[in-house]
């Protein structure tokens, strides 16, 4: 017998109770639901006519009442009272259909068109005697027959509607009896058919999950038994065939994933850089030898237990911005000490997500730049050593050159004067060039301290502009600074930043064509003080403005030729050096825009000073 078969079969006769149960109710609480709203609807309105009836005659009264003693008749209120209860017995006329009510309704209707012809009568009577005598022994007696006949009609109705409803109470209990006989037996015929089909359902479901959760343990080996042909059974053969599926995907898998697993081992093990895999809680799930030995990290240890702190930091960056988190300048590079080697590593996090750009774990680099380290300290060494040595030989051709322009060694001729000249010319410009690498590798080494203290901007600005105006004006370019009066003192080195102005003066007007301008400007930004200068010079494309503070770099087709690219590395070098940064933004035909912060003077040390 098939699994459909068996519940049908378990639920047909329930289902057929529940219908008849439904029927019944439904049929039942509708008639006793309208039986009685048209009962008690009849009532009521009977009910309200009556009252009605019953307040227009003490209406009625009273009105009476004081025309027997003033003589005067309230004409409105007499009226209005009239009219209420016509309109009321003529409700009520329509309404009255219980056994002995129209009869009541009719003697109503008599008993009040004799009181309204007493009340005209009344009403004519001047004597107040004669009124007194009239009201006694006719008005009186004809207002109670009214109100008796009206309370009469009145507990008619209500005696009606409460035995109605005790009726219904008792046609409802009778249904209820029904209806609780029908559940009763329902609930035994399906007991009945849950004890001889629930077997053959619910024992194969029962051994069917148990399967299941064996296999959630990892148990492939289970078989199941199938006990029947119906959908269970076959059920339980797709099932015993699917873990006959995962068994051999499980050896195979397993073989590959164990390859896999050292093959990506061994790659990592001979990156010449630390690796660690990790989860997004911090475990390490692959480290390479490089990693372990320098850090001691194996698997199954925390990225929380690294010693170093800029490791822990880049991790629970990339946690949070799950963007790669590198560290490009050797400054930044982690110094470690193995077996009395010094290695320098330049770490960065890259974090891992799924394809639904969820987070699965952080991967960390550190790439090992001892040797690149140690080629650019000795790079800077070399220029150091070479720019100093030549330092005396250069100082030497240039006394010598100055001697013969003087002519007191003897007259020379104008081609000998202008071949004189252009090695002077080229000798101070060399003379310079080694100046100022001599500068970059202070800077760069810390030989040369920055000696940060309260100066004035317009201290070392009108000292700089001073001495650049005259080159400005041979050149037709304006000039200008724009200095508030209210900028307070700056902390910073005044020689260097007089260096700074100038190198960044010389270098707009460089690029900047005659009739053009550079600004120089001083104001307040984030409670720091904001240098800014600006030029309407031939302007940088976006593909050099990252590389315009380098050593020896010259934008290429400006046609400066004379320009040493040395200028603009010495500005971001004191600058850093003062704790802060410079920025520069520019766009071709439009000018260039370079500028920095400084603290005030009575901001403490520890702020920050960078943009």
């Amino acid at each position: 017998m098939r699994l459909r078969t068996k519940l049908v079969m378990a639920s047909c006769g329930p289902l057929l109770i529940l219908l008849v149960v439904g029927i019944i109710t439904v049929r039942t609480l509708g008639e006793s639901s309208g039986k009685l709203q048209a009962v008690f609807h009849q009532g009521r309105q009977s009910v309200l006519a009556c009252m009605n009836m019953k307040q227009a005659i003490e209406q009625i009264e009273r009105t009476s009442l004081a025309y027997l003693w003033t003589g005067k008749v309230a004409a409105p209120g007499m009226n209005l009272a009239v009219v209420k209860f016509s309109h009321n017995l003529e409700l009520q006329q329509k309404n009255g259909s219980l056994p002995g009510e129209p009869e009541l309704t009719r003697r109503l209707a008599q008993s009040w068109e004799s009181f309204r012809k007493d009340l005209e009568s009344f009403q004519k009577l001047p004597d107040v005697t004669d009124r007194r005598d009239f009201y006694v022994t006719r008005l009186l007696p004809g207002s109670g027959a009214i109100l008796d006949l009206g309370q009469q009609i009145t507990e008619m109705n209500l005696n009606n509607m409460i035995y109605s409803d005790a009726s219904f109470r008792l046609r409802d209990a009778a249904t209820d009896r029904e209806v609780m006989a029908l559940v009763f037996t329902g609930i035994g015929l399906g007991l009945i058919l849950i004890i001889f089909t629930g077997t053959s359902i619910a024992r194969p479901i029962t051994n069917l999950t148990r399967s299941v959760q064996e296999i959630q343990h990892g148990n492939l080996d289970l078989v199941v038994q199938a006990g029947s042909g119906d959908e269970i059974g076959q059920l339980a053969g797709a099932f015993n065939e699917m873990t006959m599926t995962l068994r051999e995907f499980r050896r195979t898998s397993r073989a590959e994933l164990i390859r896999s697993q050292k093959a990506t081992l061994a790659a990592l093990n001979s990156i010449p850089d630390a690796v660690i895999i990790c989860n997004t809680r911090g475990l390490i799930e692959i480290s390479n030898e490089f990693a372990q030995n320098l850090f001691a990290l194996k698997t199954g240890s925390t990225i929380q237990s690294v010693e170093n702190e800029n490791i822990r930091e880049l991790f629970d960056r990339a946690l949070v911005e799950r963007r790669a988190v590198p560290v490009k300048t050797y400054e930044s590079a982690i110094q470690i000490f193995k077996d009395g080697e010094e290695h320098f590593l330049l770490p960065e996090a890259v974090p891992m997500l799924d394809e639904e750009n969820g987070l699965i774990g952080v991967a960390l680099i550190l790439s090992d730049v001892t040797r690149l380290r140690q080629i650019d300290e000795l790079k800077s060494g070399l220029i150091s050593t070479v720019s100093h040595e030549l330092k005396t030989p250069l100082t030497s051709i240039r006394l010598a050159t100055h001697v013969l322009l003087s002519e007191k060694l003897g007259p020379l001729s104008p081609k000998q004067a202008e071949l004189v000249v252009a090695a002077r010319d080229d000798s101070d410009r060399l003379y310079h060039i080694i100046d100022n690498l001599l500068d970059i590798h202070k800077l760069e080494s810390g030989a040369s301290k920055v000696e940060i203290g309260p100066v004035s901007p317009d201290q070392f600005l009108l000292s700089v502009i001073e001495e650049m105006r005259p080159a400005y004006a041979d050149r037709g370019v304006s000039l200008v600074l724009e200095l508030p009066g209210e900028v307070p003192e700056v902390l910073a080195d005044r020689m260097r930043m007089e260096m700074v102005f100038s190198n960044l003066l010389s270098n707009g007007l460089k690029f900047t064509l005659p009739g053009g301008e550079v600004k120089v400007s001083v104001g307040m930004e984030n409670a720091l003080v904001l240098f800014c200068v600006e030029d309407t010079g031939l302007g940088i494309s976006e593909e050099y403005l990252p590389h315009i503070f380098e050593k020896f770099f010259r934008t290429p087709g400006h046609g400066r030729e004379s320009t040493t690219g040395l200028g603009l590395a010495i500005v971001k070098e004191i600058i850093e050096a003062h704790g802060s940064k410079i920025e520069v933004s520019s766009k071709p035909g439009e000018g260039t825009r370079l500028s920095f912060t400084l603290k005030p003077a009575e901001m403490p040390a520890g702020r920050a000073g960078g943009l």
